[in-house]
């Protein structure tokens, strides 16, 4: 049964031709990740395809990480729920795997969110001064 299920996605995948969009799209989610590299917060971008992750940091020229318990990650994972944007914290660094099918102005779409989330966090980070 599972073979069949997953034969069955496979003809779907390509009769629906989602790697050759997932090429299409993706460099509009690459490249938007990316420059959030400028953000005080952030250390790192990395990411391929429609696969990235966001870390954060607690001195951007060093590359300190914030104290796990600080949750800065989660903080920041919260504020993009309250922006429409679901993404997940891995301590410090944020997933985003959006769906295959998602378009090119819905990529727009979830990098405005993440934005507003990140600024979020930044102001939250200087208000509380979290260690």
């Amino acid at each position: 049964m599972s073979a069949a299920v997953a034969l069955e996605t496979l003809t779907i995948y390509e009769d629906r031709n989602i790697v050759g969009h997932v090429k299409q799209v993706s460099p509009a989610l690459q490249n938007g990740l990316r420059r959030f590299a400028e953000h005080p917060l952030v250390g790192e971008v990395r990411g391929i395809g429609l696969v990235g992750a966001v870390e954060l940091v607690r001195d951007k020229e060093t590359k300190r990480a914030f104290d796990p318990k600080s949750g800065v990650g989660a903080r920041c994972q919260n504020f993009a729920y309250e922006h429409g944007l679901i993404i997940r914290a891995l301590g410090d660094s944020l997933a985003f795997c959006p769906p295959l099918v998602i378009s090119e102005d819905e990529t727009h779409e979830l990098l405005d969110c993440f934005e507003k989330a990140l600024n979020d966090t930044w102001g939250w980070v200087q208000a509380e001064a979290p260690a």
